[in-house]
């Protein structure tokens, strides 16, 4: 990131606005995805074996992030609120996406 952000002289939101533009005009055109990876940076892949290995990353920090969110958040507020039809429902919703993305990890 900062080696972008010094080569186009565009802030870190700039870059990653156009980063998510990129991704959208590659899938578009049927080209390679793009991915980072700490060692290797930003690259084009068609490498299996890569993508896998990125996409279950992905998939993992979504899931983490997820978890926090039902722990921190979604519990507490399901505590405070046990009738509240929405919160029931944000409850079997988050779940089931949990479980979904556990599978996949």
């Amino acid at each position: 990131m900062p080696q972008l952000m010094r080569a186009t002289e565009l802030t870190r939101s700039q870059v990653r606005s156009g980063l998510a533009m990129l991704r959208h005009v590659i899938a578009k055109k049927g080209w390679p995805p793009l991915i980072y990876t700490r060692a290797d940076g930003y690259q084009f892949t068609a490498d299996g074996d890569v993508l896998q290995a990125y996409e279950v990353g992905v998939i993992r920090e979504k899931l983490t992030e997820i978890r926090r969110l039902i722990t921190g958040t979604v519990t507490p507020h399901a505590a405070l609120a046990p009738e509240d039809k929405w919160v029931r429902h944000m409850v079997a919703q988050l779940n089931s996406v949990e479980s979904t993305l556990d599978l996949i990890a």
